[in-house]
């Protein structure tokens, strides 16, 4: 081994000292302190006055009953080694512990130093000065500690053999941890299951440091009720995965005690698709109160647009050649038309609007609005078709479904002011129980979907919550009514289907449309042509509306159009008209709702009375079921009706004249 000769230095210490980066002390033999580095005086927090010339033991009282004693002995026992000996001597491995004002100065640190003394010689080859350097090692003797009594408290639990194979086998995730500093000391499989962490990274390891808590926050609630109730019970909160997904618990502690340790017990109870499920359901809620809302207010609105249009009409026709007058009631009429369109709207967002459903190819559909929908796309959308092989049928009314398809193509075209790519895409789906479960109010089964999907704006969580409300748009003024969206949930689903919307702000939107399949093959039908001229007639005709201004209305088109026309304001008046008619009544027109009594049940009624009786519903909603309505074959017209719609539609079901005039 070589030999380690020491080093003879000026005696000026204090200049030398002065900026060396280390922690060093220059001592007398007698170990009275006469130089100190800047770096020793920033980490005791002392100043150079009021160490200097006093005795290393002064700062460090070598005290029997000082918790310290220990260290300030070793730390003798070495300098005196050095003064006696002559050489240098090292105590990497003894430790000394030394207590420090803290820095905000309220009271003591307790810190590790590991020293290495060395000697400066004089001129007879005896020990002048004595070098004291010092290493903090507090850090390692604290982990040192640490992974001792961790392990010691692993070594009991382990002991306790009845509560690990519990602790293990228990469903719920549950963590032990060490409460003055949160370290865990062990975790089930269930938490390492739903957290995704390894064993090995979380041992040892605090909360904070595996990024359990959604928030520092969260976790200072949790600290503060359990220091202050010695417990917690179901407290709601929200942690973190391995991965950085967000997940819903319900959080109960108890502080236990381990070893002579105190620790804390935790159970997380994950509530996430719980959560999932409620705030699901809450939506659906609320999709129905307002669908409600808007169909009361449809069905009335129906009824006085049905006047206010009929009227016009009227007046259009006999104002003859005053073409200015003219010109005023078309406006009114087109105004009429316009507010008819979005009840109609409003009608179909409430599920409440009649629909004539059909077997259907949903890639027909596409093909047939193919053309339109790039005539409404701008030239910087790439539009792409991609349509499934083998596609099942589907019941829907064919209308409804290319409204959908031109609102949704609509709402992507918008999203994406600076172009990008729309895309149509068809498919056979087949949904299970746990898609089901997890998309209520769906229903496992067979089905055809529809995804339209474009790369624009996309759209928050926040946006995403409202964007089938009536009225609701985040479009600039004049640009959108807010019923498009709303419209589509609703055509969906009356047509038994659902929708779900897949978003996130700049990464584009995607809409998932799932309408039942049905085995039959859908075959495409022709609808009847509608005669241009309108036709007069001379049947009779029993009319039962209980709002008296459409009634009147209704009566007098009839009557000026051939009709012989019999008006009852509700059933029992029809009833009792048709008891006292001694001719036949070919066509009862009526009102679906009514107070008393529905139109199918008062058209049951009226065909003991008179058989043969042919039927024509008139509805501003449809709060009945179809087979109800459509038990006798009969046809439903949709409020407000057009004069020429209504003339025709009676032609057509009592028969056509032979001359066709």
């Amino acid at each position: 081994m070589r030999e380690r000769h020491p080093v003879r230095v000026a005696p000026d210490f204090q200049t030398i000292f002065q900026s060396v980066p280390g922690l060093y002390l220059i001592l007398t033999p007698d170990f009275e302190i006469v130089a100190a580095s800047d770096a020793y005086l920033r980490a005791t927090l002392t100043r150079r006055e009021d160490i200097l010339g006093r005795g290393i033991f002064e700062v460090f009282p070598d005290n029997p009953e000082d918790r310290t004693a220990t260290g300030a002995r070793n730390l003798r026992v070495s300098l005196e080694r050095v003064r006696d000996w002559k050489i240098a001597d090292t105590m990497a491995i003894q430790k000394y512990d030394i207590r420090l004002p803290d820095a905000e100065g309220s009271g003591f640190a307790e810190r590790y130093w590991s020293p290495v003394n060395s000697p400066i010689l004089g001129p007879e080859e005896t020990v002048s000065y004595i070098v004291h350097s010092v290493a903090d090692v507090t850090e390692m003797v604290r982990l040192e500690q640490r992974g001792i009594q961790q392990q010691q408290l692993v070594e009991e639990l382990k002991m306790e053999d009845r509560f690990l194979k519990a602790f293990n086998a228990n469903p719920e995730p549950i963590s032990i941890a060490i409460f003055s500093d949160g370290r865990y000391i062990d975790v089930n499989e269930s938490f390492l299951r739903i957290t995704g962490h390894r064993r090995a990274e979380v041992i040892g390891r605090t909360s904070l440091e595996i990024k359990f808590w959604e928030s520092p926050e969260s976790r200072a609630e949790f600290i503060g009720m359990l220091r202050k109730n010695g417990s917690v019970r179901d407290l709601e909160s929200t942690f973190l995965t391995r991965s950085g997904e967000q997940r819903n618990g319900m959080v109960s502690a108890e502080i236990i005690e381990v070893a002579g340790q105190e620790c804390v017990m935790t159970i997380f109870k994950d509530i996430t698709e719980r959560k999932l499920l409620e705030k699901q359901l809450r939506q659906a809620q609320k999709m129905e109160a307002i669908g409600q809302l808007s169909g009361g207010i449809a069905h009335d609105f129906n009824n006085l647009l049905g006047i206010i249009i009929g009227y016009s009409e009227i007046m259009e026709e006999r104002l003859g050649e005053q073409i200015d007058l003219q010109k005023n009631c078309q406006q009114i009429r087109k105004a009429g038309e316009s507010a008819a369109s979005l009840t109609r709207q409003l009608l179909a967002f409430s599920r409440q609007q009649v629909l004539e459903p059909k077997l259907m190819d949903l890639n027909e559909v596409v093909r047939d609005v193919e053309q339109m929908l790039r005539r409404l796309i701008a030239a910087d959308i790439e539009v792409n078709t991609v349509l499934g092989e083998s596609l099942g049928s589907i019941k829907a009314d064919q209308g409804q479904i290319q409204q959908i398809i031109m609102n949704l193509v609509v709402n992507a075209r918008d999203a994406m002011p600076r172009g990008g790519t729309l895309t149509i895409q068809t498919a056979n789906a087949d949904l299970d129980e746990d898609y089901a479960r997890m998309h209520p109010p769906s229903q496992p089964g067979a089905y055809v979907a529809l995804c339209v999907s474009d790369t624009g704006i996309g759209m928050d969580a926040k946006t995403q919550a409202r964007i089938f409300d009536p009225f609701f748009t985040t479009k600039e003024l004049g640009r959108g009514t807010g019923l498009g969206l709303s419209t589509v949930y609703g055509v969906v689903r009356q047509s038994g289907g659902h929708i779900w919307v897949y978003s996130e702000p700049e990464q584009g939107t995607t809409f998932k449309i799932y309408l039942p399949r049905v085995p039959n093959p859908a075959q495409r039908e022709h609808e009847d042509s509608v005669p241009t001229p309108v036709q007069r007639g001379t049947e009779t005709i029993l009319l039962v509306e209980d709002n008296d201004s459409l009634r009147e209305l209704t009566r007098m088109i009839l009557a000026e159009n051939g009709y012989a026309v019999l008006d009852a304001v509700g059933p029992e008046q029809a009833i009792q008209i048709a008891k006292d008619h001694p001719g036949q009544i070919h066509l009862l027109l009526t009102d679906v709702i009514m107070p008393g009594t529905s139109g199918p049940v008062l058209a049951e009624k009226l065909a003991m009375i008179k058989p043969g009786l042919k039927i024509i519903y008139m509805s501003g909603y449809a709060g009945f079921s179809q087979r109800d309505l459509f038990v006798s074959d009969a046809v439903l017209l949709q409020k407000p009706i057009m004069r020429k719609e209504l003339l025709h539609r009676l032609r057509k079901e009592l028969g056509y004249h032979v001359d066709g005039t």
